[in-house]
């Protein structure tokens, strides 16, 4: 009789073997690991397409490596702390993904384009910011009174 594994059993047993270099994890690990769920993760990777690519077993099942799972909560952080949107993360992974890749000759345009992107996702996260902060001292204004 083969015995079931929670996803967190497995964490553990795949955490055994952390040793090796090609270590992949399901989404259920995924899912313990990071705490996203399972259904969002499915969602990123067809939102996320250029950064979020799973490997297939045999079995079709997806297998996610380290740097898959490192992007999965970059984008958690992006989206649930940092109030960016889905299109506003993407952008803000694209800098990450290209500080990586060899640089382009583009010339300044592409450089300027990136640059203002960049300022306006820091711009509109300082707007969410700001706005949270704003309905929180007009809810706690409404208790007072």
């Amino acid at each position: 009789m083969k015995i079931q594994l929670t996803p967190e059993k497995e964490v553990r047993q795949m955490a055994k073997t952390i040793n090796s270099a090609e270590t992949l994890y399901s989404i259920s690990q995924v899912n313990a690991l990071t705490g996203v769920p399972k259904s969002t993760i499915r969602f990123w990777e067809k939102e996320f397409s250029d950064f979020l690519n799973p490997l297939r077993s045999e079995g079709n099942q997806r297998r996610y490596d380290k740097e898959t799972v490192e992007t999965i909560q970059t984008i958690d952080r992006l989206v649930n702390d940092e109030g960016y949107t889905l299109e506003g993360a993407r952008r803000k992974l694209k800098p990450i993904e290209k500080a990586s890749a060899p640089e382009s000759p583009d010339g300044d345009e592409t450089k300027l384009n990136e640059l203002a992107e960049t300022m306006s996702d820091y711009l509109l996260q300082k707007i969410f910011e700001r706005v949270k902060t704003e309905e929180t001292r007009r809810t706690s204004f409404q208790f007072k009174q």
